[in-house]
């Protein structure tokens, strides 16, 4: 109770300086720079697509041909991409050689790593690793994130996270190697959450508490628009690294704004850094023209706000003092927790494997564009559209339906247009793409909703613990999601819906034995979750678990 008598000493400080323009310049800040993740995460459709190809051989080789017959006697040939013959120098036949030289289409786009390091055939599976590697890193990034936040402070962390992120995001047009490119990738998906969560744990600390729910929602609807901005300047832009230039050089509008952003106050003070803390309140209070405690009761209330912060840390940082192997094997045994009594076991296991399918569905529908429309970049500038509803609808309606019912809805739509998509019959690409919006707008709002659901679920002794676990498991299906769309998908065209439907289904499922926590207190120990003790909240118990559940979001 300690963490949240400080959170509420601050946040009562927060509603004093109100909410006005030194507000509004930190949460646009951030919300511009979540805006330029989008094409980042999401360049593996233009910067490494499928392109079609033929195999050139050399001189003294044949293109290979098979011919097939239908039932009607009707021949079909097709041209085998990936070989060609050469004279056999042994029986007077033909060998089959592996093909190493390729000619390509240019005609949807001029230069992709795909032509440039012919990452075709033998090499497709590279196209995959592009767009994995970088959910790889992201893997590692969210636990650094909070670390690097925690000792150097916000504004320092998303400072330094920033400008290695716009460095490497440009400087991997003038790589020339594929190793560089792919180990740039991984790079920047390890500085994806530190830029992004950071930058959220930002807003939301400047945050007027009334504020806090609808901030956290709108500060991430940039990243709709940055969707939305990739698939039309893909369309302008055909070389892949003048995209990657493009995209990525309006980055710089961002670096002002940096040097004038204040650090998180509430940081500084936990910190112990009061006059610095007290600089920034003043600038806070001079800029929203509202008016400070007076100077001695400022000065009282930040000691008290970091001495009860200290309080709520010291069990943790006496754990700290361990040595590596130690902390490793506490962690370890703090995990098996999760699956230690059957309700805290049935939701561990229930919402971990949510988040790996709806991970895996959100980012293979955003990566699927080429399957699902004729024109991929119109396709991606509209899913990043159908995320809007996704991101604002989705508050007011949970408030009035609950968690429970509004989750497997659309689970269960998204898995029905999804599988309806598999079975269109060629030629109905407008039919195909509007289902696949659907079901992507779907899961956006499920993936929303399933961290506010997580957090009412889940104990407060634990909560932190299986936030983690789940951001794992969402990760891996991030990860695989690249192989299932660049793999699966062209040697079984339908696999990809079936996988992704059938995920949504499964998911919807798995939500059945949940029970629906809307106006119920969150409970504090796995005891009250396995006894159930989960009485109606209060109008200001209700204020303070909203509050709760913002931080604690963050803080996964």
């Amino acid at each position: 109770m300690a963490n949240r008598s400080s959170s509420n000493k601050f946040d009562t400080l927060l509603t004093k300086l109100g909410t006005g323009k030194w507000n509004f310049f930190i949460f646009f800040a951030v919300s511009y720079w979540i805006m330029h993740l989008a094409s980042n995460t999401l360049s593996g459709p233009f910067v490494a697509p499928a392109v079609g190809h033929t195999c050139r051989p050399p001189a003294h080789g044949y293109t290979l041909a098979t011919t097939t017959f239908t039932a009607r006697g009707q021949n079909n040939t097709s041209e085998d991409h990936c070989h060609y013959l050469v004279n056999s120098t042994l029986n007077g036949g033909f060998d089959e050689v592996p093909c190493d030289a390729w000619t390509y289409d240019n005609t949807t786009y001029t230069t992709t790593l795909t032509s440039q390091f012919n990452l075709v055939c033998s090499s497709e599976y590279l196209r995959a690793a592009y767009q994995s590697l970088y959910m790889f890193g992201t893997l590692f990034g969210a636990p650094i994130n909070g670390i690097l936040a925690d000792r150097f402070g916000r504004k320092t962390t998303l400072t330094l996270g920033v400008l290695l992120f716009f460095s490497l995001a440009v400087g991997i047009c003038r790589l020339s190697t594929l190793a560089s490119v792919l180990a740039f990738r991984f790079i920047l998906g390890l500085l994806h959450p530190v830029v992004l969560q950071t930058g959220y744990i930002l807003a939301l600390e400047v945050c007027e508490p009334r504020h806090r729910s609808v901030v956290g929602i709108v500060v991430c609807c940039p990243w709709a628009l940055g969707t939305m901005a990739w698939g039309g300047v893909a369309y302008l832009i055909r070389d892949w690294r003048w995209l990657q230039l493009a995209v990525n050089i309006p980055g710089l509008f961002l670096f002002p704004a940096l040097w004038f952003l204040d650090e998180s106050p509430r940081w500084l003070i936990v910190n112990g850094h009061f006059e610095r803390a007290k600089e920034v309140l003043e600038r806070a209070a001079k800029w929203n023209k509202k008016t400070l405690p007076p100077q001695e009761e400022l000065e009282h209330l930040m000691v008290a706000i970091q001495r009860e912060a200290r309080v709520g840390q010291q069990a943790p940082e006496d754990r700290d003092r361990s040595g590596y192997g130690k902390k490793a094997w506490n962690w370890m045994l703090r995990l098996f927790v999760l699956f230690r009594t059957p309700r805290l076991r049935l939701v561990t296991l229930v919402l971990s494997l949510q988040f790996f399918l709806v991970a895996l569905i959100f980012y293979g529908m955003s990566l699927n564009a080429v399957n699902y429309s004729a024109d991929p970049f119109l396709y991606m500038t509209l899913s990043g559209l159908v995320e809007v509803p996704g991101y604002t609808l989705m508050a007011p309606l949970i408030a009035r339906l609950g968690r429970k019912r509004p989750t497997i809805v659309l689970y269960s739509i998204s898995g029905v247009v999804i599988v309806a998509v598999a079975f269109i019959p060629p030629g109905h690409r407008w039919v195909v793409m509007t289902l696949a919006l659907t079901g992507r707008m779907c899961i956006s709002a499920a993936f929303q909703l399933l961290y506010l659901y997580s957090v009412e679920l889940l104990p407060t002794e634990v909560r932190l613990q299986a936030l983690g676990f789940n951001t794992i498991a969402s990760r891996l299906g991030s990860m695989i999601s690249p192989f299932v769309t660049e793999l699966l998908g062209p040697v079984y065209p339908l696999a990809p819906s079936l996988v992704f439907g059938i995920g949504a289904f499964a998911a919807a499922l798995s939500t059945l034995p949940l029970w629906e926590t809307l106006g119920h207190i969150l409970p504090d120990t796995i005891t009250d979750l396995e006894e159930g003790r989960c009485r109606p909240l209060s109008a200001r118990e209700a204020e303070d678990e909203d509050e709760e559940m913002e931080m604690a979001k963050l803080r996964a």
